[in-house]
Parts: C-alpha cells; structure tokens; sequence
C-alpha cells in the first residue's frame, strides 16, 4: 500500500507537513547524510539505504498507527526540508508517542522545528486523541531541549536511549496551556 505524498496532514503559517512517499528519499537522504544534523542521532550520518529503511519504516507506521514522521515542506520554495511528526515508542516498558523533529541545516535557525512541534503537540492531543506526548532528547542537544520547552514539554527524567543518556520531556494533555 502506498501513500499519497500530497496528503497534507498539518499546515502552519511557514510549514505543510505531509505524508513521506518514496519520492521524497533523495532530499531525506541528502539532510540525513548531514553529520552536524544527525549529530546527536544514536545512529550518526545515515547512507541512502539506511534512509530508505528509515522513510519505508514511516511509511508503514502511518498505515499501522494514523501517525508517523511526516515531511515538513517549506511552504516559500515547496522544498523538503526535514520530516517531523509523531513516532510511536516502547520505553521502559512503557508505550509513548514522541514528538520528533529533524530540520535540514540550511534551515536551522528560524524557529521552524518550533513551529513544527507545536503544530505537532496539538494534532496528537486534537486530532489524535493522545493524553502524553514524549520527545527523547540527547542530554547535550540543548536546541532540541529548547524546542521541546518552547513546546511545553517540561524535562520527566533522564533515561538511557539506544547507548545514550537522553533527557525525557513529557507534556500531558491537561498541562498543554500552562506552559
């Protein structure tokens, strides 16, 4: 089953963010290659066939969940520049939904992860129906650990993650408009 890369999941002012098609892998390769980017990925620089399981791995938790990372698109030149969304995770035994961000390096710097994140809180407790949003930060990311407060989610714990220690920040539905 495919996906159709012109279903717009959300729109913001400055952002669509659709669903990941196949079409999509050589400007996903290309920011996944990036090592300042992937820097704080457990898995480092990602190779074209590590990002073409990665995008056919979204592909099928959108099918599974409703949800997954989807491609965020930069509404002034309509180029991709990262994928951002909701990924489903099993942490310490206990099942999550993290808000995840990824942003081309070109990009960086003009709030646009932010911009995507509070898009993204909001589809997953208004459309979705979630309770709990997570997002597993690098302890030393201190730009993700920003966007994730500027979202509301406020640092749980810290946690081991893939070999890393990370930082668990948490916003619960009811704690969405304290912040």
């Amino acid at each position: 089953m495919s996906q159709d890369a012109s279903t717009l999941v959300i729109g913001t002012p400055r952002l669509a963010l659709r669903h990941l098609a196949s079409e999509d892998l050589d400007a996903l390769a290309a920011i996944q290659a990036d090592p300042e980017v992937m820097r704080y990925f457990p898995s480092g620089p990602r190779s074209r066939a590590e990002t073409l399981r990665d995008l056919e791995r979204c592909i099928a938790l959108q099918i599974e969940h409703g949800f997954s990372l989807w491609a965020a698109i930069d509404r002034e030149d309509g180029r991709l520049i990262g994928r951002c969304g909701l990924l489903p995770q099993s942490l310490q035994g206990r099942q999550e939904v993290e808000i995840a961000y990824l942003i081309a390096r070109s990009s960086w710097g003009r709030g646009l992860a932010t911009e995507a994140a509070l898009a993204i809180r909001d589809h997953g407790f208004d459309a979705i129906g979630l309770d709990r949003l997570v997002s597993i930060i690098h302890r030393d990311n201190l730009a993700s650990r920003r966007v994730a407060e500027k979202a509301g989610l406020r640092p749980e714990r810290m946690i081991q993650f893939m070999n890393h220690r990370c930082w668990l920040y948490a916003i619960d539905r009811r704690d969405r408009g304290r912040h």
